[in-house]
């Protein structure tokens, strides 16, 4: 395995625990709103020490050239960041199965999958396909009564 893969488990391992630990701060009585402008806040900062640090040679230059994309951006980043963040406190808050989810949340892969076959005409690789398929089956067992 290389160090790419490494950093992809870091990253499920982070983002696995992250309902968990939401739910716990949601469950001392912390209000939401505390939740979201804190994030955001880390969100912000976290990006402007990246962007001095590693991205230092031509920030403004970046920026004018690719300012057409900057409205498109604002509106991706309103939708799949602070929307989509709301939401999930505000279920994690209103007593949602952390569990369930969980689960429900992981289906971003798939939707991704979806969407960048859609969109990209990506080519999907067998074992990509047979993943999919393994996923929904899950989801399956998860949702359909027994």
């Amino acid at each position: 395995m290389n160090y790419y893969t490494y950093l992809a488990f870091v990253i499920a391992f982070l983002w696995g625990i992250s309902p968990v630990l939401v739910k716990y701060i949601l469950s001392k009585n912390i209000p939401p709103y505390i939740i979201i402008l804190t994030q955001a806040s880390v969100y912000f900062l976290s990006s402007i020490l990246y962007i001095l640090v590693y991205e230092r040679d031509d920030i403004y230059g970046d920026i004018q050239k690719n300012s057409k994309y900057i409205p498109f951006l604002i509106v991706i980043s309103f939708f799949s960041v602070y929307v989509a963040n709301v939401l999930y406190i505000f279920a994690l808050d209103n007593k949602a199965n952390v569990n369930i989810m969980s689960l429900i949340v992981s289906l971003a892969p798939v939707i991704t999958l979806i969407a960048s076959f859609l969109i990209f005409q990506e080519i999907l690789p067998i074992k990509v396909l047979i993943g999919f398929f393994i996923i929904f089956i899950g989801l399956l067992f998860i949702f359909l009564p027994f």
